[in-house]
């Protein structure tokens, strides 16, 4: 029983690292990929350059994720985890290109809800390769609304105090009276809403795929 115990807590321990792990590949990924991007033209180097990096880095966090989910026992499922990361990638190159055609706090406000509603749908999609179901199989999963809020929301309070546009003032006079530079606090937050975003994705996750697996009758009776 013990034993039992103490190999669960491990592997609980380890799924966090993972999760810890994920979020400061994708958080710096998306710091160069923004630096990069900053005042280029969508058809530079650096815009190229930006999003092939973009795109390899959420290739390196969603095998993590597959890794916390499934465990080393399971495959890398190159193919899909290649077309969920480069769907990603274009998610994000998307929302900013629509924040920046837009602009100001008009442009955020858009970009954010568009940004939320798209990543439910990508984020159902990454879950269903994660449980080895083609992406695809299913448009959207209510679960995936929580956190896909969290993540637009802190990628748009990043956004604005990394780049200062004009809705950001509050936020960067709340970051000036702790005594930080907003860059930093936009990040921070950046972070925190990253680790919830794949905290939550990884459970739901891991749930649907010991559903998937339990004998039939253990499915009924669990739903009793």
């Amino acid at each position: 029983m013990f034993d039992a115990l103490r190999s669960d807590r491990v592997a609980a321990a380890c799924r966090w690292a993972l999760v810890v792990g994920v979020t400061g590949v994708e958080a710096a990924a998306l710091s160069v990929w923004l630096a990069l991007l900053a005042g280029a033209s969508p058809r530079s180097r650096e815009a190229v350059v930006g999003a092939v990096a973009l795109a390899a880095a959420l290739l390196v966090g969603q095998f993590l994720v597959d890794l916390a989910v499934n465990g080393p026992a399971v495959g890398f499922p190159l193919g899909r985890t290649l077309a969920v990361s480069v769907s990603e990638a274009a998610l994000w190159t998307g929302w900013l290109a629509v924040v920046a055609a837009l602009g100001g706090a008009r442009g955020l406000f858009v970009g954010g809800v568009a940004f939320a509603v798209a990543l439910a749908a990508q984020h159902t999609a990454e879950i269903d390769a994660l449980r080895g179901v083609p992406p695809g199989s299913r448009l959207f999963d209510v679960r995936t609304v929580g956190y896909s809020l969290v993540t637009a929301a802190g990628a748009t309070a990043w956004l604005a105090l990394e780049t200062g546009l004009a809705s950001a003032g509050s936020l960067a006079d709340l970051a000036a009276a702790a005594g930080l530079a907003p860059g930093t606090v936009g990040f921070a937050v950046l972070v925190a809403a990253l680790l919830v975003e794949h905290a939550i994705g990884v459970a739901i996750a891991r749930r649907e795929c010991a559903e998937r697996t339990a004998p039939v009758w253990f499915r009924r009776r669990s739903w009793t």
